[in-house]
């Protein structure tokens, strides 16, 4: 299973003939967006903090694929959105389908957003992604990335170290998802499903840059009227952080404006597609433990 995936991911592409559950080809304004992602603008990285050298994969690689796989996350979502019926209801209201639809759309600026078409591809390409940790956020062992400045038409993503420690989906230059020794860069069923659950198992660093582009306001703001955030109780603790908080726990009045619900529910349903399972409820203490992130659930 895990060969058969990474291929088919390879091709960039909504079909792999040989599955045993091929996605729909069907209209849906998915196919053209993926049709048009390899022609994406993408966020900007500096020589100084990713320099393309040997040996490959290198930081600049694992970056330049988690672009890649930001897109198939929202592209897969963006496929079964309108008929998901057993995913979506854990993660958000029913009423809310359409706006978050829209969301995952503002990634690829389509013509389908009413408040602006041009929101999304356009704007991507003003992000600059970085490992300098200009505001400190790093140090915690908790985080995975930030960005600074989101209220601009210029944010910065920081990718902190811990960042790096998550793996890729799509091909990695210098990666072979056929070879043995290359399988420690990929994220693969095997683990996901022997644990059953929804977890921490499931998140990539492709997943870790789509939670930082929902903090772009110019991308996303219009679409519920508010910032997509980091939810925090009254008294600033965090509650709208990994598997276990976001999955029928957070109010679904809130989900709209947090960012890991949209992460968590890209996430699941990518691996409810691929790995062919029913994956049941996150357990708190169990799949929020994240070891990337002080065994607990990882911020970004």
């Amino acid at each position: 299973m895990t060969r058969f995936i990474l291929l088919c991911l390879l091709t960039v592409s909504f079909i792999c003939n040989a599955s045993p559950a091929p996605l729909s080809t069907s209209p849906n304004p998915a196919v053209t967006a993926h049709n048009a992602l390899l022609k994406r603008a993408e966020p900007g990285t500096g020589d100084d903090d990713f320099p393309d050298t040997e040996p490959h994969p290198n930081k600049l690689d694992q970056v330049e694929t988690a672009f890649q796989d930001a897109f198939e996350l929202a592209v897969y979502v963006l496929n079964k959105i309108d008929d998901d019926i057993d995913i979506f209801p854990h993660y958000f209201n029913g009423g809310d389908r359409a706006g978050v639809k829209n969301v995952f759309l503002a990634i690829f600026g389509t013509a389908s957003i009413p408040e602006d078409p041009t929101t999304g591809n356009d704007l991507l390409a003003n992000i600059h992604v970085q490992r300098e940790d200009t505001e400190g956020q790093c140090q915690n062992g908790r985080t995975l990335a930030y960005m600074h400045d989101g209220e601009t038409d210029k944010p910065t993503i920081v990718l902190c170290d811990n960042a790096f420690k998550k793996k890729a989906v799509t091909a990695l230059k210098g990666a072979d998802p056929q070879k043995d020794e290359d399988k420690k860069w990929y994220a693969s069923c095997e683990p996901l499903t022997e644990n059953g659950h929804v977890s921490y198992l499931m998140n990539t660093l492709g997943a870790t840059i789509l939670h930082e582009y929902l903090h772009f306001d110019g991308l996303v703001e219009s679409i519920f009227g508010a910032p997509i955030i980091d939810q925090d109780n009254p008294n600033g603790e965090p509650i709208g952080y990994g598997p276990v908080q976001v999955y029928d726990n957070l109010s679904k009045d809130l989900a709209p404006f947090n960012a890991d619900s949209y992460t968590y529910y890209a996430l699941h349903n990518l691996w409810n597609v691929l790995c062919q399972e029913d994956f049941a409820a996150p357990r708190a203490g169990t799949d929020d433990a994240d070891p990337d992130c002080d065994n607990q659930a990882c911020s970004s």
